[in-house]
């Protein structure tokens, strides 16, 4: 019995001791790295903003390989999830999500860790003499628990190198890429055409250029077998451009014809385009990256005290498999104006 008396007072005092140092130690942590990289701000913003281009230059991502990784949400910006669990002691299970974005000056993100708590996290960015100053930082709130483990922890020494790796990893990503060239904003006139369209849907821009490979396949088959020829490149109108409340995007590819067809099959639809004036953005880069090319269409609009009537159009000028660089591909897209 006395033997339990002196385990159970040294318990208790083990306890107090916990607690008083739980109390002293540490609530919060504050640790930021900054690296200057030979890029624009807009390339290396680009990069960290999409979550999925992460598994390209972020330390942390690439710990375990194998992990389990899921992607909720929009593309990039606001609200872009990523979901991962890995058996990895390093890694384990959490989510990062997009809470606030700043146009190529700042994304910052909420970081929740399975049993951790939520810390919040970011990435700045500053245009700069030799480039853009790029600074990655992590606010945490330290759980009382761990508060005593903190007096003996250095965080920002623990932490600090791996924010250098992953700004190393984003320098090495961002130099590597071609500069993007500027988007151009141009007036013009469009004459009335006969196309051939079908619509469809995807549940993701991922899929977006699959879709409209098979429904141009699909054009193309019926011209041929009618001995039509094409007019001018390939467009597709978006009847909607994102997926909003689990409803699909609604696309519509066509192909202006030589002529109109005395009948068309199965799901092509023939018509005549309306002529009139238009606004059109001429986008040399991936087509993923087309979201700053309807941006800059909206601000002209509201410059210029235009209104953009309409579904939009694209028009796909050039073939991504000739060239060598994304940067060489260009899109033009188009609004009618009023």
């Amino acid at each position: 019995m006395k033997i339990l008396k002196v385990l159970g007072i040294t318990l208790l005092v083990l306890v107090v001791i916990y607690v008083v140092l739980a109390l002293i130690g540490p609530a919060h942590s504050y640790v930021e790295r900054s690296m200057v990289i030979n890029s624009d701000a807009k390339t290396a913003f680009d990069n960290v903003n999409n979550l999925k281009t992460w598994k390209q230059w972020s330390y942390w991502d690439k710990i375990d390989p194998s992990m389990k990784s899921e992607y909720e949400g929009p593309e990039s910006g606001l609200g872009a999830k990523h979901k991962w669990e890995s058996a990895n002691d390093s890694v384990g299970k959490g989510s990062l999500t997009i809470s606030k974005v700043e146009e190529n000056r700042l994304v910052e993100t909420t970081l929740e860790f399975e049993g951790m708590g939520t810390s919040i996290g970011g990435w700045k960015f500053q245009d700069t003499t030799g480039g853009v100053k790029v600074t990655s930082y992590m606010d945490m709130d330290i759980p009382f628990f761990a508060r005593p483990m903190m007096l003996f922890m250095d965080m920002d020494k623990m932490l600090g190198a791996d924010f250098e790796k992953s700004l190393a990893g984003l320098k090495t990503l961002s130099e590597s890429k071609p500069k993007k060239p500027e988007i151009k904003i141009e007036e013009r006139t469009v004459s009335a055409v006969p196309v051939l369209t079908i619509r469809d849907t995807v549940m993701a821009m991922s899929e977006i250029g699959p879709k409209l490979g098979e429904l141009y396949g699909e054009i193309g088959k019926f011209m041929k077998k009618e001995g039509l020829q094409m007019g001018s490149q390939p467009f597709a109108i978006y009847h909607s451009d994102t997926v909003i409340d689990g409803q699909p995007i609604v696309l519509e590819a066509g192909i202006h014809v030589d002529k109109m067809p005395k009948k068309t099959e199965g799901r092509i639809r023939g018509w005549t385009t309306r002529p009139g004036n238009v606004v059109c953005a001429l986008h040399y880069g991936p087509y993923e990256e087309t979201y700053e090319a309807y941006s800059l269409l909206k601000k002209w609009a509201s410059d210029n005290n235009k209104k953009l009537v309409g579904q939009s159009w694209d028009v796909y000028i050039t073939d991504p498999t000739t060239v060598k660089s994304p940067y060489e591909v260009l899109t033009e897209i188009y609004y009618y104006v009023e």
